[in-house]
């Protein structure tokens, strides 16, 4: 955290952060739920490889920022920034995974979230002094 940010901010970036990945996360729940139920998109590769290596992966993702998150309010900053120094790659690090794999709906609110959660942490970052 740089001096010039003060801490209430910090936390309301934090907060953000943590919320914008856990929302990304959720849809991805539902969307692979949805998907798996419907005939028509059940046996796809897409889905399988969601279901397979995406989800669990966002998951556990899902489950350090939460806990970097309950860090942070303890006063211990630098896992919160550095996860989301990751988190700012979200997209490449999802490259080969189909965002509209359970339909345009979810494709649509799958985009709208994963550039949450890309801006939520490029904002942490840079008040965290990170370029």
């Amino acid at each position: 955290m740089t001096l010039e940010t003060p801490p209430a901010y910090m936390e309301l970036l934090v907060k953000r952060f943590a919320k914008a990945f856990a929302d990304f996360v959720n849809e991805v729940t539902q969307a692979v739920t949805e998907a798996a139920m419907n005939p028509a998109l059940s046996g796809a590769p897409a889905l399988l490889i969601w279901q397979t290596e995406g989800l669990p992966r966002l998951e556990r993702q899902d489950a350090a920022i939460q806990n970097g998150l309950a860090l942070f309010l303890i006063g211990e900053t630098r896992t919160i920034v550095k996860l989301a120094n990751e988190a700012g790659g979200l997209a490449k690090q999802l490259d080969g995974f189909s965002l509209d794999f359970a339909g345009p709906k979810h494709a649509e609110a799958l985009d709208r979230l994963e550039t949450m959660v890309v801006v939520s942490a490029d904002q942490l970052c840079r008040a965290a002094g990170i370029p």
